[in-house]
């Protein structure tokens, strides 16, 4: 009986101690959170956009080359879309639509009708890099490094 009180008065002076704590009058900003605002913009990406292509295909091996051309032609809002044209290893040149996003952090999103998917980031005003890949038989990655032409 003796230790069911001793147990007994610990668990309530724990209680009791726990208690006296006051609540912080605010709570602390959280820094890993940024603040959105009314006056965010979303960049304006239309526009022809050039530059150079490096990566991979499975069937062309590697590559390297400065025709790309990808013309962003409408944008509403966050929305944008175009065409873009490239040459492949056959020496042909090819053009193909595509849709894309943009957020107001200049992150860009897009897919192609041939079922690429391209993701990156507006480095500049006018110049931005973007992933590229496509699955398949002719698997292929690329990185594109583009500007817009004044």
């Amino acid at each position: 009986m003796k230790i069911a009180f001793a147990i007994l008065v610990i668990i309530l002076a724990v209680l009791a101690c726990g208690c006296t704590a006051t609540a912080p009058a605010t709570p602390a900003a959280s820094a890993a959170t940024p603040a959105v605002t009314a006056t965010t913009t979303i960049p304006g990406v239309t526009g022809i956009w050039t530059g150079t292509t490096v990566g991979h295909s499975q069937l062309e091996g590697f590559r390297e080359h400065t025709s790309a051309v990808y013309n962003i032609s409408a944008q509403q809002g966050h929305a944008f879309a175009g065409t873009k044209e490239y040459v492949r290893a056959d020496g042909n040149k090819y053009t193909e639509n595509f849709s894309g996003t943009v957020s107001s952090r200049g992150e860009i999103f897009m897919g192609d009708n041939m079922g690429g998917i391209a993701d990156g980031m507006m480095t500049g005003p006018d110049s931005m890099e973007l992933g590229y890949a496509e699955d398949g038989p002719d698997t292929k990655a690329y990185l594109l490094i583009l500007s817009r032409q004044k």
